[in-house]
């Protein structure tokens, strides 16, 4: 039986992934921040152990657990996400030292592979097909933070043969997703019939549902996959319009769809259209759910919680 470790567990990333490990009978210690709102969403399970933590002092992860070999380890922790958070340098600059402190506590417990959450905004503005090899040009301090952050902890990892995978996650939504992102909140303007202001939406967009992305997490250590940075995303990139008229659609929503009411910031339209073949080609994944089924697990989610 494996041995695995997640930070930022009750995050929405991170339910999922425990969830994949559990149904796959692995030992998972979930690392939750102290009093945390969100307990709730970790399942009941005998496999599954949760150590509330601060990162800020993640070497006490050490004494607390009772075994001291870990196998797998998933760094997801991190503040500061969204706006105005993400261009806090200093903030950002914790998160970073934050991160090498895990990683040297990864190797203190024996550590075989670490996994580290990248993003999209490592790449910056970007302009086509986006693979691991597109040049990194952060805009953000959280895409600094996060580019800063791979680059140390690649280097720790190479000097104690530790297996390093780095994420770069791209749009993903679904199930406890946070209630501001654009999916979310123009979902729940639309089962309100409410008009919604909107950019033009014309920029290139991609949405990976986060149980797929669960899915290719734990493929991705769980297989003979090599070392190195992963896109994870549906590789089926489409006008954002799109994605927002197939919401109102699902809906049967009567919400006017203002489309250019919003202007474009000073940097102009940023889209994304990344390439997942590196990911294909090393865990031979793909997608199983797609955008409309995932909008509909959402909407049946919130049915279910409007019923208790």
């Amino acid at each position: 039986m494996k041995n695995v470790v997640v930070t930022g567990a009750t995050s929405f990333i991170g339910v999922h992934i425990i969830k994949e490990y559990l149904k796959n009978n692995c030992a998972v210690i979930a690392v939750v921040r102290p009093n945390s709102k969100k307990l709730d969403r970790l399942p009941k399970n005998n496999l599954l152990t949760v150590l509330e933590i601060g990162m800020e002092k993640i070497e006490r992860l050490i004494e607390k657990i009772e075994i001291k070999k870990i196998d797998i380890f998933y760094h997801l922790a991190w503040d500061g996400v969204r706006v105005p958070y993400r261009d806090d340098a200093i903030l950002q600059n914790e998160n970073y030292n934050c991160a090498v402190n895990t990683m040297n506590v990864a190797k203190l417990l024996g550590c075989d592979t670490f996994i580290g959450a990248g993003s999209q905004a490592e790449y910056g503005k970007c302009v086509g097909k986006i693979s691991e090899n597109y040049p990194a040009k952060p805009v953000t301090e959280y895409g600094k933070a996060k580019l800063k952050t791979y680059h140390a902890l690649r280097k720790i990892a190479k000097e104690n043969s530790i297996k390093f995978i780095w994420a770069r996650i791209f749009s993903v939504y679904g199930i406890y997703d946070y209630k501001e992102t654009l999916v979310m909140s123009t979902l729940c303007k639309m089962i309100r019939d409410e008009s919604i202001q909107l950019t033009q939406c014309v920029q290139s967009w991609d949405f990976i549902y986060v149980e797929d992305l669960a899915r290719a997490m734990y493929l991705i250590e769980n297989t003979s996959c090599m070392e190195g940075i992963y896109n994870i995303a549906s590789g089926k990139s489409r006008q954002l319009k799109e994605f927002v008229i197939d919401m109102k659609n699902i809906c049967k929503s009567k919400s006017e769809l203002q489309f250019g009411a919003i202007p474009y910031n000073d940097e102009g339209i940023a889209g994304f259209e990344p390439r997942v073949d590196k990911l294909k080609q090393n865990i031979e994944w793909s997608c199983n759910v797609n955008f409309k089924e995932g909008i509909n697990r959402i909407l049946e989610s919130w049915s279910l919680e409007i019923d208790e």
